[in-house]
């Protein structure tokens, strides 16, 4: 197995009774001899079913311009019937076509029954930029977004999930813990979750101080505006547990940028002690496409896992 450590890997349903699950890593999300057979029913899997790639645009009310995604239809997309929904966010300096192009997800998510859309972020952070009334990405994320794509497909909303790698998952888990009633489940990947406190850079040209480079466009010269409204460490504790989305959080060990780790085992800490329902992963790997290619295959079934309990039980 590549799971070597798992802090607090803690599961409570607060819609439904903690039962035991498995982590299954390194095998196809939905090949019918690997799932349990309690999720069969749900995928509706085939065989060699392939993922249907669609390439959107579509005018942007809360940007002023047209913005493009790529959306994972699954295969036999039937448009009489609803499906859950996946919005998954790239990093920062990426873009709408990383996770098409940089991973396996289209092989990956064959056979499920899951639209995908991955959405251009640019350099946002996913935020309502403070300096700038043409860059309101969070109501672009949250308003406009879902409401293209459900005029063209056929979405379930009580069933919508969000996930992210580094700023994407920054991103995703703010954007839950802001607007929990439109999320069930939460994901990130090697979050940058410390913004927007570390606001602003040091002097030294590391890692971490390119990242902070973007932050004084969006956030402002220092967090003292957007905090704590931003801040993951203080938005999860403006909503009762029983009304957060299930988190789910994964980090690589030999990850270069300082305070990850820390941050992510501080927070998941706190998240235990007030009993929400979350994950996290500490495995072997970096901040690299190597890591996020392998550990959104566990992120995208136990996303499908939480979906389907959902539909079964909805959170209250």
């Amino acid at each position: 197995m590549f799971l070597t450590t798992v802090r607090n890997s803690l599961r409570v349903y607060p819609w439904k009774s903690a039962r035991a699950t498995n982590s299954i890593r390194g095998l196809r999300l939905c090949d019918g001899e690997m799932i349990v057979a309690a999720l069969l029913v749900f995928i509706g899997l085939t065989a060699h079913s392939q993922t249907i790639v669609r390439l959107d645009s579509s005018y942007v009310p809360s940007l002023g311009r047209i913005m493009k995604s790529v959306v994972f239809l699954p295969a036999g997309y039937d448009g009489t019937r609803q499906y859950p929904v996946l919005y998954l966010l790239h990093g920062l300096w990426g873009s709408y076509t990383d996770w098409r192009s940089r991973t396996r997800l289209s092989t990956y998510a064959a056979g499920c029954s899951l639209i995908i859309v991955m959405p251009d972020g640019e350099n946002s952070w996913y935020v309502n930029a403070l300096n700038d009334p043409r860059g309101r990405f969070e109501d672009y994320i949250v308003h406009d977004l879902p409401a293209a794509i459900a005029r063209s497909y056929r979405i379930d909303t009580a069933r919508a999930a969000i996930a992210g790698l580094s700023m994407g998952g920054y991103g995703a888990l703010m954007l839950a813990m802001r607007h929990p009633e439109r999320y069930v489940f939460a994901g990130g990947l090697s979050s940058y979750i410390t913004v927007p406190v570390e606001i602003p850079a040091g002097p030294k040209r590391t890692a971490t101080a390119i990242v902070h480079e973007s932050l004084p466009r969006v956030f402002g010269p220092d967090s003292t505006s957007f905090y704590p409204d931003r801040d993951l460490f203080e938005l999860y504790r403006r909503t009762s547990p029983e009304r957060l989305p299930y988190l789910y959080f994964a980090a690589g060990i030999e990850d270069g940028y300082s305070q990850l780790l820390s941050a992510h085992r501080e927070l998941t800490d706190s998240l235990r002690g007030r009993s929400i329902a979350y994950e996290y992963h500490e495995l072997p790997g970096r901040h690299s496409w190597e890591f996020w290619d392998r550990e959104i295959q566990p992120l995208l079934r136990r996303l499908i896992e939480i979906q389907h309990d959902y539909r079964d039980t909805p959170k209250r």
